[in-house]
């Protein structure tokens, strides 16, 4: 069942790849429509060139979880309360050099091996915004405002914060893992049962019996050798990876069309409006890029002489933590109710945020 389920996928990419090839080749004759086709294949291909190396980064480092610490070992190390354990979260994703498209995954696997649900919100929220790389950028991006990358990484900590408590005030009622996905395997069984699926098997294996080796891998991670695990780490990072490329890429591609169509400048009707509404648009333009925040400080600089500056905080806080992209990749993972509430309180927790940040500084 397991080598059905590849080869299907794989023939599913060889036929993505034949209708790209496709679409390349016809894309001067659609450019003579005077759409600009070819302009958008080429920023999809920037996008994915910067975005991709991330993403396998964090794929990576979810198969390393998965296959490395066991939950036995989350159990009996991870802190108990919630404070530290939400600062544990955003020491890790300050040490993660991740854009937000990585952090999903990894996302996935914090909550599949039994870290607390408002600790791996934190880490989330928090590890795209507040990473060493995104930092460079955003410095790089505002040479003369420094100040900006102290309050994107503040209110980035601040929103990760309030987020990660709401779960905490008000944790899911119902499972958050898509059925088929690991439903099974989060109840704590030590071993796969015949109806657990292949998913299931392939995010659980070293709580489970690992078929293949005959090595059996309890929940104490004993009698298991480190090539197994890296065998079993790998196998995370293959799955994931073609689980989350397809949805990364629908985003890349609306990304780069709103860049190539919108051109460097907002359209007319954007402009002339108030502090809310400010916030409001950039906040929407943030969702609906979908940029890689390694990235994003750049794309926003460009509106740095349109847009006030708690505008622009909105766009760099709220687009690495929920858009397109993410949306789609962590619906993949998790249940629709989740995603949803996920959006909604973060749009909210960011938009009161900045607005109280625009208080404080006018």
């Amino acid at each position: 069942m397991i080598r059905a389920r590849h080869q299907l996928t794989f023939q599913g990419f060889l036929v993505a790849a034949l209708l790209t090839a496709a679409v390349i080749t016809a894309s001067p004759l659609i450019d003579a429509t005077g759409f600009p086709l070819t302009a958008i294949l080429r920023g999809v291909v920037g996008l994915l060139a910067q975005a991709f190396p991330f993403l396998l980064i964090g794929v990576l480092v979810s198969g390393a979880i998965a296959a490395f610490l066991t939950r036995d070992f989350i159990e009996r190390r991870f802190p108990k309360s919630l404070g530290a354990g939400m600062a544990v979260s955003l020491a890790a994703g300050f040490a993660m050099p991740v854009c937000d498209c990585a952090t999903v995954p990894v996302f996935a696997r914090m909550v599949r091996k039994g870290i607390p649900l408002p600790s791996a919100v934190v880490f989330l929220c928090a590890a795209p915004i507040i990473n060493p790389v995104v930092i460079w950028s955003t410095w790089f991006a505002f040479p003369d405002r420094p100040a900006l990358t102290f309050e994107r990484v503040g209110l980035g900590i601040l929103v990760s914060l309030v987020i990660g408590m709401s779960y905490a005030l008000f944790p899911p009622r119902a499972d958050m893992l898509r059925s088929g996905i690991d439903s099974a395997c989060m109840h704590g069984n030590s071993h796969r049962s015949p109806d657990c699926t292949d998913d299931c098997a392939a995010a659980c294996a070293t709580d489970h019996t690992a078929t293949n080796t005959g090595t059996t891998i309890n929940n104490t991670g004993t009698g298991i050798s480190v090539m197994a695990r890296i065998v079993a780490m790998l196998q995370h990072a293959h799955d994931d990876l073609f689980r989350v490329v397809p949805y990364m890429l629908v985003g890349i591609a609306l990304a780069s069309s709103i860049r190539v169509l919108w051109g460097a400048n907002p359209p007319a009707w954007l402009t002339s409006h108030g502090m809310t509404l400010s916030i409001l648009l950039m906040m929407g333009l943030a969702f609906l890029s979908s940029l890689c925040s390694t990235s994003d400080a750049v794309i926003a600089r460009g509106f740095s002489t349109v847009f006030p500056v708690p505008a622009l905080l909105g766009f760099l806080v709220f687009g690495p933590i929920m858009d397109v992209k993410n949306v789609l990749m962590l619906s993949s993972m998790f249940s629709r109710r989740f995603v949803v509430r996920l959006a909604v309180t973060a749009a909210v927790v960011v938009f009161v945020v900045t607005m109280l940040f625009a208080g404080v500084v006018r």
